[in-house]
């Protein structure tokens, strides 16, 4: 599902406010930083792909933090989130290109590491958000935990069957840290119900249709699952689609991850139990100031864990959550 964006100044201003909720950096850190910024930077922005909410959501916190700093963001993405050869010499050309430095999402944690590494010791510094390499070389790092997020969402669907039952994952795909970690995390949590069993898991490569047709086949050979876990926006929005149409609301638990328009009007429906929210217009924004911070020769957190929160049915209307959706929908009022 594509989401219009709004590209105006407007809109831009309305989710800075979202930062200061946010962002582990200070505002007075922005302002040392805002001084510093004596050159014309040009930064890239290479995430994933171009095809979800979430990363244009990191992309409005690169630009909201540029427009304040003074500096330039290019914002560049393979059209699919599985086209590594792409994403790779986007990363080459932007070091072929003498960018000031990259900002990326990894699609693979080892097949980004040569090219990091290249970029850096080109003299080009790199933050790595959402999704890094392995090991981690980036200069910084920011992101949700994967591992705990989904193991307490996990902890959170276990508990409203009782702690009893048959529980199945739709991964996106197996080459991002976030989909290497968000299953292993789920699963850890739901070891906790010694009560669930494990059926399986698939991979819809970032594709509903794929999801859901995935999902139906788990509910049609085992009869017993009450709980499904879409491990992001596509795969959670074809579990549910696959739960509506076999007529399982409320039988089976939905869980999901990067809550988008489609995933905010399920879970306010209740077909969908559980959804971790993260920030990446924050991830975006601190992206770019610890980029001017690192250029100024200053340090940086290598490591930065960003905020997250579990949207359910219950608490999708509170004020927190709605400034948590407005990073991925500016126009959202619940």
């Amino acid at each position: 599902m594509s989401l219009k964006r709004k590209s105006s100044l407007v809109a831009a201003a309305s989710l800075m406010g979202l930062f200061t909720l946010f962002s582990s950096v200070s505002t007075s850190a922005f302002a040392a930083t805002h001084k510093s910024a004596k050159h014309h930077y040009t930064f890239e922005l290479i995430t994933k792909s171009n095809a979800s909410p979430y990363w244009l959501a990191v992309k409005d916190g690169a630009d909201a933090a540029a427009a304040k700093m003074g500096v330039k963001v290019n914002f560049e993405a393979p059209v699919s989130g599985t086209d590594l050869a792409t994403q790779i010499s986007m990363v080459q050309n932007a070091v072929a290109a003498h960018v000031n430095g990259i900002i990326l999402a990894a699609q693979n944690p080892q097949a980004l590491l040569a090219p990091v590494k290249s970029a850096m010791k080109a003299g080009v510094p790199v933050v790595t958000v959402d999704s890094g390499v392995t090991p981690n070389v980036s200069n910084s790092f920011a992101a949700t935990s994967n591992t705990a997020s989904s193991a307490n969402l996990a902890r959170y669907v276990a508990a409203k069957v009782h702690g009893h039952g048959a529980y199945a994952i739709i991964d996106f795909n197996e080459e991002a840290s976030t989909g290497i970690l968000r299953p292993a995390g789920f699963r850890k949590g739901m070891a906790a119900f010694p009560g669930m069993k494990y059926i399986g898991m698939q991979l819809s490569n970032n594709n509903i249709a794929t999801a859901t047709s995935e999902a139906e086949a788990f509910i049609e050979s085992h009869p017993n699952i009450n709980v499904m876990f879409g491990a992001n926006d596509r795969s959670a929005l074809g579990v549910a689609a696959a739960v509506k149409q076999m007529h399982k609301v409320g039988k089976i638990i939905v869980a999901g991850f990067d809550a988008d328009l489609g995933e905010v009007a399920l879970i306010k429906s209740g077909v969908i139990s559980a959804s971790v929210l993260q920030s990446p217009y924050a991830m975006g924004y601190d992206a770019v100031v610890n980029l001017i911070k690192i250029k100024s020769g200053k340090k940086v957190p290598k490591r930065i864990a960003t905020p997250y929160m579990l949207v359910t049915p219950q608490n999708v209307n509170t004020p927190k959550a709605v400034r948590m959706i407005q990073q991925y929908i500016p126009s959202y009022h619940r």
